[in-house]
């Protein structure tokens, strides 16, 4: 069945990174449209007239855009909705915009005899990443040749068979589970949770669809506590003064989604160096392990990688 999904995105700084995860997908053809909500539209006329209103769309001044795309592939539509979730960090969080789909019926115009310009831009774009590559390959090279010298030509065979071993298998070595709170929930349960498993090093923030949308350091979570305690832990800095001030008023009511840090995850199809590279990209002791729809499944963790390598190089 032909379905439209729809987005209203209300934070333009999103929109980049949406359309990048939608194409990686392969989302048809995405529509954009400015658009502006009744009640702003309204606050406009009254203040200004009709051509105040008209001013906001010919200067390009409008924070919102509405996208749409047709799609007729069930499992596509289920990927683009859970994309789209992750990117603005959950549409349940307050001024994240809305979403929802439409059954069609017919629909004309979809499909296209060619389309040339798309295969030029595909080839520039390889071509690009191609040159981009190049420069990288020479210095991998020269690593290698130092890694021969000092350790010989198996090191290199058995570290590119390490390499490719999947998160799947990484993540029975230690089967731990990931802690997991919702982007709503007070500071206090962070804590909790994170006592709860002290093993763990932070804490995978969920939206209302359980897809996640942040991690909580533990520092992030102390500093907003400790401030009371501690207070003269940040006078010896200007910059730190002056970030203990804005914890004291932000009060005590502060939720998870207002410390979490951006997502950081791996798929379980993933390998090893997929996921050594997000912890080292990150300075992480672990990355939580999520499905293509961003549910979380477990988590992989720094010890469990180098546990994978020990092993190799015993045998």
């Amino acid at each position: 069945m032909l379905t439209m999904l729809v987005v209203i995105l209300h934070e333009l700084d999103y929109l980049p990174e949406l359309l990048d995860a939608w194409r990686s997908i392969n989302v048809p053809g995405v529509t954009i449209l400015q658009t502006m909500g009744g009640f702003q539209a309204e606050a406009f006329v009254n203040r200004g007239g009709l051509g105040s209103l008209l001013g906001v769309f010919e200067n390009n001044k409008s924070q919102q855009r509405t996208l749409f795309s047709l799609i007729d592939d069930p499992e596509l539509l289920e990927q683009a909705i859970a994309e789209a979730d992750r990117v603005v960090k959950g549409f349940d969080r307050p001024h994240s915009g809305i979403l929802f789909t439409i059954p069609l019926g017919q629909a004309l115009g979809l499909q296209k005899w060619g389309k040339p310009d798309e295969k030029k831009a595909q080839e520039l774009l390889e071509e690009q990443t191609t040159n981009n590559d190049k420069g990288n390959e020479n210095l991998v090279k020269w690593l290698e040749e130092g890694i021969k010298e000092k350790k010989g030509k198996q090191a290199l065979s058995e570290g590119n068979a390490m390499r490719k071993t999947p998160v799947s298998e990484i993540i029975k070595i230690l089967d731990q589970d990931a802690v997991i709170v919702p982007a709503d929930a007070p500071l206090n349960a962070v804590v909790r949770a994170l006592v709860a498993r002290p093993d763990l090093p932070f804490a995978c923030v969920v939206n209302n669809e359980k897809r996640l949308v942040g991690l909580v350091n533990p520092a992030a979570v102390a500093e907003q506590m400790m401030v009371n305690v501690m207070p003269d832990e940040y006078v010896d800095d200007p910059l730190e003064y002056e970030k203990a001030r804005k914890l004291i008023d932000a009060g005590e009511d502060r939720m998870v989604s207002d410390v979490m840090g951006e997502p950081v995850f791996v798929h379980m199809e993933d390998k090893l160096d997929k996921a050594y590279h997000e912890m080292r990209t990150h300075g992480l002791s672990g990355v939580p392990v999520v499905d293509k729809h961003y549910h979380v499944q477990g988590f992989v963790s720094l010890v469990a990688v180098m546990a994978v390598c020990t092993a190799e190089e015993e045998k």
